[in-house]
């Protein structure tokens, strides 16, 4: 089991429990990605500005390839900015999250060949663009229809092999409202998503969803509650999401009713998931706010 936290750009756990191989970073890691050999992953660090003497610094962010079963680390790249990694197919993408909002940013398809310039995307945005999605078959990004106004008019695009871009469907289903990004799962010819709708005054009862779309866009179902997702994952018959409140709700992958949910605790107390993940056995890990990771059964 690979894991990332603070301090640590990745680390391997054995199956007995015993830690494997750890390696150290100034920040820690904040994705992992699995490489296109099968063997390595890519996992990525930002930096924070640092006082030296009287002035502040900022180191160089960090991308780093890793090799599985030793921890040796294979490559590293400073791409200048932060970048996100997303996952899907035999490239793993960097997008940008930095520059200019007046400069259009670029994809860097990235496989173990080398980078490769993408297509020009719009500038990133923290709150609205957020879309990891697990289990793809292809890599999914929200981008703006409007350069300018990137947390504006999302849409759910897939970027071919080729590096093209494909337009799905826009990312809220209701022209009224506004949604952020979160985290989706591919289920087939489908993606389940989450996010929050935005508000003036704030979060709003109801204002967090998971939803069920076809590609072409259609709304196979949707889940409203008052918590944001912060993790979701499938096994194609139940969808598992963490919130915030740290609740773990486990939905039919079919209609999306509850089957079940519970809160997650740690010895009796109180916890929540910052991550989640299906295991190939079967069983969920949670990686928690405290820094735990937790193997759970699929049901309570």
């Amino acid at each position: 089991m690979l894991a990332a936290l603070d301090g640590i750009l990745a680390e391997s756990w054995l199956p007995s429990g015993d830690l494997q191989w750890a390696v150290e970073d100034e920040e820690g890691g904040r994705q992992l990605v699995l490489a296109s050999d099968g063997t390595s992953v890519w996992t990525n660090a930002e930096r924070r500005s640092r006082r030296k003497g009287r002035r502040w610094e900022t180191s160089a962010p960090r991308v780093a390839r890793i090799a599985v079963d030793t921890g040796q680390v294979l490559e590293t790249l400073s791409p200048g900015v932060f970048t996100v990694l997303v996952a899907g197919g035999r490239r793993t993408i960097l997008k940008p999250l930095g520059g200019r909002r007046n400069q259009p940013e670029r994809l860097v398809m990235f496989d173990l060949d080398g980078p490769v310039n993408g297509p020009e995307v719009g500038h990133f945005d923290l709150f609205n663009h957020p879309f990891a999605v697990r289990r793809a078959s292809r890599p999914y990004l929200l981008v703006a229809t409007d350069p300018d106004k990137p947390h504006r008019e999302k849409w759910v695009t897939a970027l071919g092999s080729d590096g093209t871009l494909r337009p799905l469907f826009p990312h809220s289903w209701v022209p009224a409202e506004h949604h952020f990004g979160g985290p989706a799962v591919e289920i087939g010819q489908s993606l389940v998503y989450a996010g929050t709708v935005h508000h003036g005054h704030g979060l709003q009862p109801g204002g967090a969803y998971t939803v069920r779309r076809s590609l072409n866009g259609s709304v196979q179902w949707q889940h409203r509650t008052d918590h944001p997702a912060t993790a979701l994952d499938t096994d194609g018959d139940t969808v598992y999401v963490a919130d915030n409140s740290g609740t773990l709700t486990a939905l039919d992958a079919a209609d999306g009713s509850v089957r079940w949910n519970t809160e997650l605790e740690v010895e009796g107390a109180p916890t929540t998931a910052l991550s989640l993940a299906l295991a190939p056995q079967g069983h969920l890990l949670i990686g928690t706010v405290d820094g735990r990771i937790l193997e759970c059964p699929p049901r309570p």
